[in-house]
């Protein structure tokens, strides 16, 4: 018997309905319960876990419904982890609980996108307003705690144990359910991720131990509270115990703050093993099917499941040769294989023709996927493509049609034979589409497009050079209130700065690096790491995209736009320098 069939997501939904029933009668009927509060958060918090996954159980077993069941349950989970925190003031049933929360979220294998710039700022003022405010309280907890365990006076004594009382349920407690949350958010919805980096991994572990140690306390506190109403009690061990508790408490939470500031330790192992292979992850090619003119459409396979994408994402295909290029990804995302489509350059460095001479069955590799396009939020989209450019709006239109979402598309190709995905497209969506082949029609009125935009458009363009110009060149005038996204075949002409000597510090391998005039930061930095990697050297691919830690990125590539020009937490070493003598890096 194959086991491993139990611990796919749709089994262990059922397991959990029943564990959370019997668990929130365990709660509802546990007698003289502390807390009667925490008692009915606990009934009716597994009372609607037992619901929601019954439901979930039952839409997995229909299509049409399993990604939408999917996606309630991550987001249910996220939530119900830490808040089963607060239920173990009531019932230890609580402790097996997150455990089964926690391997059913694993199971669901949570795919989660990037906070937008203001998102990002909103969740991280929440994250950040809440530690501090959990940081001053354990300060004035560890005082209590020690008035409570040296005064003499009994009315001192029995005051500051009830202050005590107070603050744990009435603050401390919802201070480390909203900090995990918003820490989780922060960490997984930005580059840094939960187990990337040393610093962040850290923090969980010490975010996570805190809700152990606060568990502890809470039962010396109400013992403590309860037994001073007596003038003749005396705190004895348990008042120290306390106190020694509350002082390492408060230290953990001033070891997350320094680990905050200073981000010490770098990537931890396997995430530099996961970045630094340069052969990628092996696929093999499952088909090949010729899209249009010149265009072939490939699915590409792995051993087992391939990395999870968004729409606008794209991979580095390692080819045969050792030729590296950069192709979107054009199929669904919730599909095992991946799909891109390529279009024979005859002119071009020999990619494109490698690509096109691949059979089904060739073996190649693949590095990401990695996403500088993705769909932000907007009231309604604008998607102008130039030829091959239809790539990564196949799945970003599809994406926004489930949603409901305002959107059109203009595509000009050069015949309606070479336009790939041309027929799927208006098939599909024949009131968003316009077609607009060059050997049939005049090109399209791009100002007048811009023009008849709504208020707050995001405008995605790919195509040709002269396209994006055009495009880039009419935004200020014709859509002023729309915020244009750009994804690039090639590098654009920029000025830029004179180039000056900077130093690099490799934080993590300590090493600094001078990096003269007249080099790159990338070639400086292969000097001391050779597997480094990169691939277009012109700024447009993202393949070397590196952490900054500290010093001002000067972004000379194609990838940011807009206000992201501002980010100081990313450069791209191939065409970018620093601003200043220095720059520190997560290297």
């Amino acid at each position: 018997m194959d086991f491993r069939r139990f611990l796919e997501p749709r089994p262990l939904t059922a397991v959990f309905a029943v564990f959370a029933g019997v668990a929130g009668a365990l709660v509802g009927l546990h007698p003289d319960a502390p807390h009667p509060f925490f008692q009915s958060a606990g009934t009716v918090g597994y009372a609607l876990a037992a619901v929601v996954s019954l439901a979930c159980w039952a839409a997995f077993a229909r299509p049409a419904f399993a990604s939408r069941a999917r996606k309630t349950l991550i987001v249910f989970h996220l939530v119900f982890i830490p808040s089963q925190f607060l239920f173990l003031l009531a019932h230890d049933v609580a402790w097996p609980g997150m455990a089964l929360s926690t391997l059913l979220t694993v199971a669901l294998r949570p795919r989660f996108p990037r906070l937008g710039r203001f998102g990002r700022r909103v969740w991280v003022t929440l994250h950040v307003g809440i530690s501090v405010g959990w940081l001053g309280l354990s300060l004035a907890m560890l005082t209590l705690a020690i008035i409570g365990a040296t005064t003499g006076d009994h009315a001192i004594r029995h005051g500051a144990y009830e202050i005590m009382h107070a603050f744990n349920i009435a603050i401390v407690i919802p201070s480390v359910f909203l900090a995990i949350i918003t820490g989780a958010v922060v960490s997984l919805g930005t580059p840094w991720g939960l187990v990337k980096h040393w610093w962040v991994l850290l923090k969980l572990v010490i975010a996570l131990s805190l809700p152990v140690l606060a568990t502890f306390e809470s039962t010396w506190i109400e013992r403590l509270a309860a037994g001073t109403a007596d003038p003749a009690f005396e705190p004895g061990g348990t008042g120290v115990l306390l106190a020694i508790f509350m002082g390492l408490f408060l230290a953990l939470l001033w070891t997350a703050t320094v680990l905050s500031v200073f981000k010490p330790g770098g990537r931890t192992p396997w995430e530099r093993r996961k970045s630094k292979g340069p052969k990628g992850i092996p696929v093999t090619v499952t088909a090949v099917r010729a899209e249009a003119d010149r265009v072939a459409a490939l699915e590409l396979a792995g051993a087992g499941p391939l990395p999870a994408w968004e729409p606008g994402a794209h991979i580095d295909l390692v080819l045969p040769s050792g030729r590296v290029r950069q192709y979107s990804l054009c199929g669904d995302p919730s599909a095992p294989a991946y799909r891109i489509a390529v279009l024979h350059e005859p002119d071009g460095r020999g990619g494109s023709a490698e690509v096109h001479s691949l059979k089904e069955g060739a073996a190649v590799a693949i590095r990401g996927p990695r996403n500088h396009f993705r769909l932000v939020d907007a009231p309604s989209y604008l998607f102008v493509a130039g030829g091959i450019g239809i790539a990564p709006f196949v799945p970003m239109v599809a994406a926004l049609e489930r949603r409901g979402a305002d959107w059109r598309l203009v595509y000009r190709g050069q015949s309606p034979a070479a336009m790939a995905f041309a027929r799927s497209l208006t098939a599909a969506y024949p009131d968003r589409v316009v077609l607009s082949p060059a050997d049939a029609s005049p090109r399209p009125d791009l100002e007048a497009l811009l023009r008849a935009a709504p208020p707050r458009t995001a405008v995605y363009c790919c195509g040709p050079a002269s396209m994006l110009a055009a495009v880039e060149a009419l935004m200020p005038t014709a859509c002023p209130h729309g915020r244009l996204h750009v994804e690039r075949f090639a590098a654009r002409e920029r000025e830029t700065g004179p180039d000056t000597p900077f130093e690099a510090e490799l934080r993590a391998s300590r090493t600094v690096v001078r990096v003269p005039a007249d080099r790159t930061l990338l070639a400086a930095l292969q000097d001391v790491d050779p597997t480094l990697d990169f691939s277009c050297e012109d700024g447009v691919c993202g393949s070397c995209e590196t952490r900054v830690l500290d010093g001002v990125p000067d972004h000379r590539d194609d990838i940011l736009s807009g206000e992201d020009r501002a980010r100081r937490d990313v450069i791209y070493p191939c065409v970018s320098r620093a601003r200043g003598s220095r720059i520190v890096l997560d290297l």
